[in-house]
């Protein structure tokens, strides 16, 4: 994976790079909307304003729908950086910045999902 980031990679490892980033971004993706879905109901808060909203008008479902989005549109964009800048390098560099922002969501989330499972009165603990 470093290696694809030097200059002098090939374009074939730059390619699977590229692939195993927006992979991992994915993933990291639904492991933080299943975070997420997890704690709201134990009494956690969405930080994004819109995703707080559609949580509360159409619970899980409209938050995954909302994060299906921009999942979508961030990949969309990252496919397109090597188009628009012919440099597949800096779609890689990009789409590792989104997958370490990702990964901290998660792990706050699971900082969350702890303290109120330990928090939280015996009927509303986190099994």
């Amino acid at each position: 994976m470093l290696r694809a980031l030097r200059s002098e990679a090939s374009t074939r490892d730059r390619k699977a790079a590229f692939r195993f980033v927006l992979i991992v971004y994915a993933l990291f993706s639904l492991l933080d909307w299943m975070t997420t879905a997890r704690a709201l109901p134990q009494g956690g808060q969405e930080g994004n304003p819109i995703a707080a909203v559609l949580y509360q008008q159409f619970g899980s479902a409209g938050l995954l729908l909302f994060k299906a989005i921009v999942v979508t549109a961030i990949i969309g964009a990252l496919v397109l950086i090597p188009r628009r800048l012919g440099s597949q390098r800096i779609a890689v560099w990009v789409g590792t910045g989104f997958v370490v922002l990702t990964a901290l969501a998660v792990i706050g989330n699971a900082q969350a999902l702890t303290s109120l499972a330990y928090s939280a009165p015996q009927h509303l603990s986190i099994r």
